[in-house]
């Protein structure tokens, strides 16, 4: 069941929140990405951005849930006029298991906004996060 937050739990003023934690399987990925394209509509992107950003959600996930050690993928959504920021991650056995370079990493990068890869220890293994953010340049900030 998703969770939904807003300023007070870490969010900035008019950002909205929610966290998704689900099992780190293929067949969530398009429920996923399609929770982001669906928050982009609402906040009035324009179509390519959009699918830019169904696209990098989807990549996002896909870079990281064949290292998944533990079976879960947490997907964080972070809104707010003309912004959506989007963060997942896994927990990975070995910081080399999600590389940051190549044509997965490229494509998120030409997606996006921005995008940010993190690495952090934690008992037993590492957690991995890819942090994006799509921004509508069409949408009155």
């Amino acid at each position: 069941m998703p969770e939904e937050r807003s300023v007070g739990d870490g969010a900035e003023p008019g950002q909205r929140v929610m966290t998704v934690r689900t099992r780190a399987d293929a067949e969530v990925i398009p429920t996923l990405r399609t929770i982001g394209a669906d928050l982009a509509m609402r906040l009035d992107f324009d179509l390519d951005a959009v699918d830019d950003l169904r696209m990098a959600v989807d990549e996002a996930c896909s870079m990281l849930l064949p290292s998944a050690v533990d079976g879960v993928l947490t997907c964080e959504y972070r809104w707010a006029k003309g912004r959506v920021q989007v963060a997942v991650e896994v927990v990975v056995s070995t910081p080399d298991r999600v590389a940051g370079d190549g044509l997965g990493w490229q494509l998120l990068t030409a997606l996006a906004t921005s995008v940010d890869r993190t690495l952090t220890p934690v008992d037993g293994g590492h957690r991995a996060r890819v942090e994006l953010v799509r921004e509508c340049a069409t949408v009155a900030r």
